[in-house]
């Protein structure tokens, strides 16, 4: 499984030494296919430029797609990619290994996003996958039956 190294440049978690895994590919599936559903329910489009554009779009795009989810599903999707993450709480001994993070192990409010960004950019090709599964359903769904204006539908 790919895991990247993360560590703050400055700040009160400066040095800190953070993991950051991908998901399996089905527990990935799932959380991507959850966090698209949520946006469709949210009635959010997915910007079409950000999908063209590959991974680094949709990374650059992250952050505002959340922000059409409910808070539940917010914090579900923040969640899921929260649990991507470890710390090394003694960087210098390769023999401890990265330890599941409790919250004493956060003190710079810049971290946690940081660290939901990183695990997205990780994760994305799953939830570009769920998109392209996903939105054109909803899309079909939304075209009018033959013979109904625009209007009707």
């Amino acid at each position: 499984m790919k895991s990247i190294e993360w560590t703050p440049k400055d700040g009160s978690d400066a040095g800190k030494c953070f993991v950051i895994s991908r998901m399996s590919a089905f527990t990935a599936d799932r959380w991507a296919r959850n966090v698209v559903r949520s946006l469709a329910r949210a009635g959010a489009n997915t910007p079409r430029e950000a999908l063209q554009s590959g991974i680094a779009g949709l990374s650059g795009q992250s952050m505002a797609l959340f922000g059409h989810m409910s808070d539940e599903d917010c914090d579900k999707a923040f969640q899921g990619l929260l649990d991507c993450v470890t710390i090394r709480r003694d960087p210098g001994n390769p023999a401890v290994e990265a330890a599941p993070l409790i919250e004493a192990d956060i003190s710079d409010p810049n971290t946690l996003p940081a660290l939901r960004t990183e695990a997205f950019r990780l994760n994305v090709d799953f939830f570009k996958a769920a998109i392209y599964q996903i939105y054109p359903l909803i899309e079909a769904l939304r075209e009018p039956v033959m013979g109904e204006s625009q209007q009707d539908a």
